[in-house]
């Protein structure tokens, strides 16, 4: 691990008016939704130049004070749930990421290899990449584990005091103990905000590898073991049975020790060629070859597909007032952002999902403005290419061409 090093002053690179004005720009190029003070992102925006200038003198005087964040609930995929979001205020938003582009860089050089989540230059992608390669060399047994309510549950004495052993500045530890203090709004009612941190913050990734960093570096330095965590999500893969039941022994062991605990009825050591086991939104399982060895295979998991498929029901809808042209022009998006993220892996039927596209377009068609059924000569599949219909078996031929050998 490198070498640590203590920081004294801090405040004043966070406030400097080049750090506060690349934070604004940041913030406002997400064009977020508006916090508790009601202040959209296009209004924070008009009067950018003395909406900083204040801010800075707020925090050169220690008035600076961040207001309750704006609680909303957005529904858990796969489930009938729902999650909290915290919504800060954009001028607490500019201040969060302020603070980040200054505490980020002390702790990114130390952080661990296996930890890929919110970290410049790192991915999902190269997290279960990562996964699968270890597979295909032998890494049978996984320790499938889920964290309880991590961002909600993270003590904040401790985190406060891991935030401490780096920076000596009191002015910004005692703005992010602030921030996290803060408390919520929720359907106009305030609520204390004792433990966690709010999952919406821009400060909150950072905070939430910072906290985790000694399970990382622990299940690192765990002899037959491979460990992977992006955000609250791991796993860590072994040879034997007895290396993957050590290393969860392990990881309940730091997690008592940071007051966190695994949810016990998703948290599992598994045999991935008798169970196959999902992280990151992905399906890892074994399949039988013609020589009897066997290999490992992943794809996107089925709930992941039903959500995509019910996303393009929706837009083909036959009542829509829209030409297909539009209708193509609204599918675009959405299936070159699941492409792009689920073409990684190798196993689902990216043909079939471009033809039922490709058949709910006709269908469109046929329904909403009276073409005669037989449109697969009218309506050949290069001419949906034409009208930019993007193709899921295209985007994995192309990401398949850059990914690196297992």
């Amino acid at each position: 691990m490198t070498q640590q090093r203590k920081w004294y002053s801090l405040a004043d690179k966070v406030w400097s008016p080049a750090n506060l004005a690349m934070a604004a720009a940041a913030v406002l190029a997400n064009n977020g939704a508006a916090g508790v003070d009601r202040q959209s992102c296009d209004r924070f925006a008009e009067h950018l130049g003395d909406e900083l200038d204040r801010l800075g003198q707020a925090m050169r005087a220690h008035r600076y004070k961040p207001l309750p964040v704006r609680r909303v609930w957005i529904p858990k995929p796969g489930t009938n749930k729902q999650r909290p979001l915290g919504v800060p205020a954009v001028r607490d938003r500019v201040v969060e990421e302020a603070l980040r582009r200054i505490m980020e860089p002390i702790w990114e050089p130390t952080f661990s290899a296996d930890s890929y989540g919110f970290r410049p230059g790192r991915s999902a992608h190269e997290a279960v990449t990562r996964i699968y390669g270890y597979l295909n060399k032998g890494y049978r047994w996984v320790v499938d584990a889920d964290i309880q309510d991590y961002f909600g549950s993270m003590d904040q004495q401790l985190l406060m005091d891991k935030l401490a052993e780096r920076v000596a500045d009191g002015t910004v530890l005692g703005w992010v103990r602030d921030m996290l203090r803060a408390g919520v709004m929720d359907a106009g009612q305030w609520q204390a905000t004792p433990r966690g941190t709010s999952q919406g913050s821009v400060l909150s990734p950072l905070l939430a590898n910072i906290y985790l960093d000694v399970l990382d570096h622990t299940m690192e330095a765990l002899p037959g073991v491979q460990f992977i965590r992006y955000a609250d999500d791991w796993c860590a893969l072994a040879r034997t049975q007895a290396d993957a039941e050590a290393a969860l022994a392990t990881a309940q062991a730091v997690l008592t020790e940071l007051r966190l605990t695994l949810h016990p009825e998703k948290t599992r050591i598994v045999d991935v060629h008798d169970t196959a086991f999902d992280f990151l939104g992905f399906t890892f399982f074994w399949v039988e070859t013609k020589d009897g060895t066997g290999r490992p295979l992943f794809g996107p998991k089925r709930a992941a597909v039903e959500r995509f498929k019910d996303r393009i029901r929706e837009l083909t809808r036959r009542t829509q007032p829209m030409n297909i042209q539009m209708v193509i022009d609204a599918l675009a998006p959405v299936i070159r952002g699941w492409g792009q993220y689920f073409t990684v892996s190798q196993a689902a039927d990216w043909s079939g999902l471009d033809a039922w596209i490709r058949e709910r377009c006709r269908a469109f068609i046929v329904k909403r403005w009276n073409r005669h059924p037989a449109l697969d000569v009218e309506w050949p599949n290069r001419r949906f290419a034409e009208l930019g219909l993007p193709s899921l078996a295209q985007m994995r031929r192309q990401i398949k061409a850059q990914l690196p050998r297992p």
